[in-house]
């Protein structure tokens, strides 16, 4: 038994392995939350398993247990909690028994998808409780208030701040070459371009961001991405980027010298701003999905594939640069 602190909430993780009654092994972890969260009383217990089949197949669910009105909003904190912790052990019980996860990203299909049923209850809430009912409108009113050039340089000047994690990533990547033109970006940005708000480094010097985050080097490193995942007001993940996600967080220098609710301020307004900016887009693919949950899924999925193979390839194109072809005498 472990205790675990997340944010102002105290829990118990349980943690057991078992055998399926196909015979397969089977990871469970209890979570059991209580405390306060912003001032809520916060009660509620949430119980994971993820397991492998006999055909090596793999598969999960979540079991919310009694819990506390009040206590909605912790659920959804332990419930990152619950799917990494498990993945995790449940990689280490089965690393003699299965092929490494990068063999499995290999031979798995675009859309693997195990939690299905668990996502797509995650998917409706997102899209017709949260961003129907809450989100969309304050966008559409944001977009009344602030004209289009000010939504687009707030929206570089968030961009601007994610510098520490471009940066962190690039190294980690071994992309030193993109590491300095993140350094060369920010420092111009943030004087030149009014801490971020212009994207002089790009329009006047023409040095390009990149989009490195942890999810995306732990997928240079041949880290498959795992089953895919939705959880409520987050973006599309897989177990990988969930992982990343969270990482990423901690590299945010914001969040250290700012107070709490500050930094929650900061988040929400980025939230706003980005849905504001791409309503007619996600207007666009609502009207012609046939299937908008599988559409996500798999634009998602496909997208972070080429961001990692791009990832690769640069890598490679810095460290075995083409030759410079010589030019002719005249």
């Amino acid at each position: 038994m472990l205790g675990e602190q997340i944010a102002e909430e105290t829990g118990k993780v349980m943690v057991r392995r078992v055998i399926s009654v196909d015979g397969g092994p089977r990871i469970e972890v209890t979570v059991q939350g209580t405390g306060k969260l912003l001032g809520i009383e916060t009660r509620n217990t949430v119980t994971y398993s993820a397991g492998v089949r006999p055909d090596g197949s793999l598969y999960g669910e979540a079991r919310p247990g009694r819990s506390s009105t009040s206590g909605c909003a912790a659920r959804w904190l332990l419930a990152l909690f619950v799917v990494l912790g498990s993945t995790s052990l449940m990689g280490a019980a089965r690393a003699d028994e299965t092929p490494a996860a990068s063999d499995i990203e290999d031979g798995a299909s675009n859309d693997y998808d195990p939690w299905q049923h668990f996502n797509e209850k995650m998917f409706f809430f997102n899209h017709d409780v949260f961003d129907r009912h809450l989100l969309k409108p304050i966008a559409k009113g944001w977009n009344k208030a602030l004209p289009d050039v000010g939504k687009r340089g707030l929206d570089r000047a968030f961009d601007n701040l994610g510098m520490p994690r471009r940066l962190v990533n690039n190294l980690l990547q071994g992309r030193f070459r993109g590491a300095g033109r993140e350094v060369a970006r920010f420092g111009v940005n943030t004087t030149i371009g009014v801490v971020g708000f212009l994207d002089v480094a790009k329009a006047q010097l023409h040095i390009d961001s990149s989009d490195a985050d942890t999810g995306q080097t732990l997928g240079v490193y041949g880290w498959g991405p795992g089953p895919y995942l939705v959880l409520p007001s987050l973006q599309p993940l897989t177990v990988r980027d969930g992982i990343g996600y969270g990482v990423d967080g901690l590299l945010d220098p914001v969040g250290y010298v700012t107070p709490f609710l500050a930094t929650t301020g900061m988040s929400v307004v980025k939230q706003v701003n980005k849905r504001s900016l791409n309503l007619e887009l996600f207007q666009d693919v609502e009207d012609s999905a046939l299937d908008l949950y599988s559409a996500v899924r798999n634009g998602y999925l496909q997208r972070r594939h080429g961001s990692i193979e791009q990832a690769i390839e640069a890598r490679h194109t810095e460290r075995h640069p083409p030759p410079v072809k010589e030019t002719a005498a005249r």
